[in-house]
């Protein structure tokens, strides 16, 4: 995703009624198929499906079904893709469902419109509105709605599913249906839990993971050349001497702090409170004042003067001013440890950039109660996916 989302070619979109291309990316759980389907069929004529190290779903498993298994023809297979679609040199694929409502109506009810009696029924394939409870903020009964979302709704992680129950923009029920997928790591986390490894290399990825989770989140704030400049540092964490990668880390602070990420686009609330910090763990957990890090009992990173770094609001822009504390406290260590060539002592155990925690019930307790956008940005401001054993590229 991140190499699609560098393409000048490409635009990533975040509904696929706006959709050509549907790419399907890895293994797709069985009982993900029909959610899977549903979003197929969302696609406008003419679309085509991708399926990259993926297998088609059964319907569509044929000669030409755009199987593929090379990254590196990816961005060209998808942009040829869509020049066929709309030269006319490509069938457009076939629907998966049929077209029926999902709660049936016409013809149906005491005149024929689906209601019954008063309140009954699903007039027009819709339920009346019967607010059952006072809204949490303001204590108006506004009118309900319930709904799923996931587990491939772009704005949060990938296998999230949850079923979500609003009362005007108010969330006022979350139920989580199924966890986020499993997050690969980079191999050098892993390989530290092993034995030594070069403490610039970890801290380089470190900074590389916290910059493509700001690249998540200023997409989700409408911030897309901002979005643009996070993924671009983060894909030159790898190859830039340190003393670059720290000016263009600033110049991405200060365009932070002009375009008012912090004061104008992040919620005030989405605090964690003492026990869900300590068992989320990692930088949320010290965005909330709990001094745990796996650094410091590492005699590596003491000779390199290593301090946990803290905050005490835990909410949603203490998150994110705790990564970017914590990338620019990696840019330090990098710059130290390249003179020195220090390595890890502790291998036993490693401080992931996520953190190593639970987020069991977390969501269900910390959202009700927020605004619909509020909600999505106290999401984006939390890593919930546990730790995949095989790493990423």
């Amino acid at each position: 995703m991140y190499r699609l989302a560098r393409e000048p070619g490409i635009t990533l979109v975040d509904t696929p009624r706006h959709a050509t291309i549907l790419l399907v990316a890895g293994g797709v759980p069985p009982h993900f198929h029909d959610s899977l389907r549903r979003v197929h069929d969302q696609l406008p004529a003419p679309f085509a499906a991708l399926w990259y190290r993926s297998e088609p779903l059964l319907e569509l498993q044929q000669p030409g079904s755009g199987k593929m298994d090379d990254l590196a023809a990816l961005p060209d297979t998808i942009m040829d893709t869509c020049r066929r679609l709309m030269a006319g040199e490509q069938d457009t694929a076939s629907r998966l469902l049929s077209d029926t409502p999902p709660h049936p109506w016409q013809g149906l009810g005491d005149d024929g419109h689906g209601g019954e009696g008063m309140m009954g029924g699903v007039p027009y394939g819709r339920p009346m509105a019967m607010p059952p409870t006072p809204d949490l903020r303001d204590g108006l009964a506004l009118d309900i709605l319930t709904f799923r979302l996931g587990p491939f709704f772009p704005l949060w992680p990938a296998g999230l599913e949850a079923e979500v129950t609003l009362q005007g923009d108010i969330v006022q029920q979350f139920s989580v249906l199924s966890a986020p997928y499993p997050r690969a790591l980079p191999r050098v986390f892993l390989e530290a839990q092993k034995g030594p490894v070069a403490i610039a290399e970890l801290e380089r990825k470190r900074i590389r993971y916290h910059m493509r989770a700001f690249f998540h989140a200023l997409r989700l704030a409408h911030l897309p050349d901002l979005a643009r400049r996070a993924l671009v540092l983060a894909e030159q964490c790898d190859s830039q001497p340190v003393e670059k990668l720290s000016k263009r880390f600033r110049a991405f602070e200060r365009a932070l702090a002009r375009r008012g990420f912090f004061a104008l686009y992040l919620p005030q609330g989405g605090t964690l409170d003492s026990e869900q910090s300590r068992t989320l763990k990692g930088f949320a957990a010290r965005a909330a004042g709990v001094e745990d890090d796996v650094r410091q009992a590492d005699e590596g990173y003491r000779r390199l003067g290593f301090s946990v770094l803290t905050q005490q609001a835990g909410d949603v822009p203490a998150r994110w001013r705790q990564r970017l504390m914590e990338v620019e406290q990696s840019l330090g260590l990098i710059a130290r440890a390249q003179q020195k060539g220090t390595v890890t002592a502790v291998t036993d155990v490693v401080e992931l950039p996520h953190g190593a925690g639970s987020a069991d019930g977390l969501l269900e307790s910390l959202l009700p109660g927020l605004e619909w956008s509020e909600a999505l940005a106290t999401l984006a401001s939390l890593d919930l996916a546990e730790v995949s054993p095989w790493p990423c590229p």
